[in-house]
């Protein structure tokens, strides 16, 4: 069974649909309403937001040491609290700020 494949295609005919029928239904302005409406935002989106927690790689960078001594730091430290959430660790910044200016 030998079968010829050019006598088995047909020419394809295209046509822009999405002007004629997805642009014709939509209104911004309701689309714009309802996003509004029934978006839920993050505390953590505002610009207003404060931090409540440093990284270790922050705490690194901010007393310029490497990495590994800040992973250090922070399991040895009684100073400031520590916390470990999954394999994160996570310092609260009230905690290490109070520490670094008595230390300072």
């Amino acid at each position: 069974m030998d079968f010829d494949r050019n006598s088995m295609t047909v020419p394809v005919q295209s046509s822009d649909y999405t002007k004629k029928f997805l642009q014709k239904d939509s209104n911004p302005t309701t689309m714009e309403v309802v996003t509004q409406t029934n978006a839920v935002k993050s505390p953590t989106d505002s610009p207003a937001t404060t931090k409540l927690v440093y990284t270790v790689e922050e705490i690194a960078r901010m007393l310029a040491i490497s990495l590994r001594s800040a992973y250090n730091l922070c399991n040895s430290t009684t100073e400031f609290r520590v916390l470990r959430v999954g394999g994160s660790i996570r310092v609260p910044k009230d905690s290490f700020d109070a520490w670094l200016y008595r230390a300072a």
